[in-house]
């Protein structure tokens, strides 16, 4: 008797690994990210909570802080590391395509819009919450009602506050020449 439940229980693991490993014939149709390339990119702006956080244009090699009485610049390694990280992200899979679960995933808030010189948006996509993982990242494009998961973590660089962005100044010291 014991000899059978061990049979039994053995089966059902190997079942149950044999099942989870198998590809799923659901066909799950994934839009294309966007494609944009870095060189490209001249404005960047991120809404948290639909309210405008952080615009800012890139001058040179820099990127300016726009609606700021003084010229002030934005971290450039915060930047490009942001930049980087969506515009080789990678879809993982689909979360949801319910409308109404966009909350549960943190997608309807935080929000990065990436353009051109001429105005042309290159990206335009939703930051949600890190998925169960915390490799991975829950987002929405703008145009698609569908949540997916991207292999970068993005929700911190997002949320940062304007502070965090913002160049810190070169401590400068008087040395004097004696």
């Amino acid at each position: 008797m014991k000899e059978l439940i061990a049979v039994i229980i053995t089966l059902g693991l190997i079942a149950l690994i044999v099942t989870q490993q198998s590809p799923k014939n659901t066909y799950q149709a994934i839009p294309p990210l966007s494609g944009f390339v870095l060189q490209d990119v001249a404005e960047l702006a991120i809404h948290i909570q639909d309210k405008p956080s952080l615009a800012a244009k890139k001058e040179g090699l820099q990127w300016r802080l726009m609606g700021s009485d003084k010229t002030t610049y934005l971290n450039v390694l915060a930047v490009d590391q942001l930049l980087h990280d969506l515009q080789t992200m990678q879809v993982k899979r689909i979360a949801s395509r319910n409308k109404d679960t966009f909350a549960r995933f943190a997608v309807a808030e935080n929000q990065v819009v990436l353009k051109d010189n001429q105005g042309q948006v290159l990206l335009d996509v939703f930051i949600g919450k890190p998925a169960t993982d915390l490799t991975n990242t829950y987002i929405r494009l703008a145009d698609a009602e569908l949540v997916m998961t991207v292999d970068k973590v993005l929700t911190w660089q997002v949320k940062r506050t304007q502070d965090a962005w913002l160049e810190q100044e070169a401590a400068t010291k008087d040395v004097s020449t004696e």
